[in-house]
């Protein structure tokens, strides 16, 4: 038997539009709220997720460190920010922010957030050139 076909309306692809400040200075020893932000036309739902990854200076490739997967913050384990990282955002506000505690020099680098939204993945990731600057 045929399957009947049924001819759905073209669907514009869209995209997850992240938004993050470009550069940031904290002063080392205290905390960091790192923003991100994103728009999406799709309803935020449960399978929406967020990574968040750092790439230290002069290094070639990021380190994930942070995912948010159904409703649930996970920080990585064995990574410089252990036991540093808390989840400040809230994806029905459409914000994907976390918090980082006593930010040290180490800490310089560049730091990636990614949301996916299904259907909405393609993303252009946010990224935060971050400087750890003397008290």
């Amino acid at each position: 038997a045929l399957i009947p076909f049924v001819l759905l309306p073209t669907v514009t692809v869209s995209a997850v539009e992240v938004k993050t400040p470009e550069e940031m200075f904290v002063e080392n020893g205290t905390d960091a709220k790192l923003p991100c932000t994103f728009t999406s036309i799709e309803v935020i739902s449960s399978a929406a997720s967020v990574s968040w990854s750092f790439q230290p200076e002069g290094a070639a490739t990021p380190i994930s460190f942070f995912y948010y997967v159904n409703g649930k913050p996970y920080p990585g384990k064995d990574i410089p920010f252990k036991d540093r990282i808390t989840w400040a955002g809230d994806l029905n506000k459409k914000d994907a922010s976390i918090n980082i505690a006593n930010m040290q020099f180490r800490d310089n680098g560049t730091y990636i957030c990614d949301v996916k939204n299904p259907p909405d993945i393609v993303v252009k990731p946010g990224e935060i050139r971050l400087r750890v600057v003397e008290k």
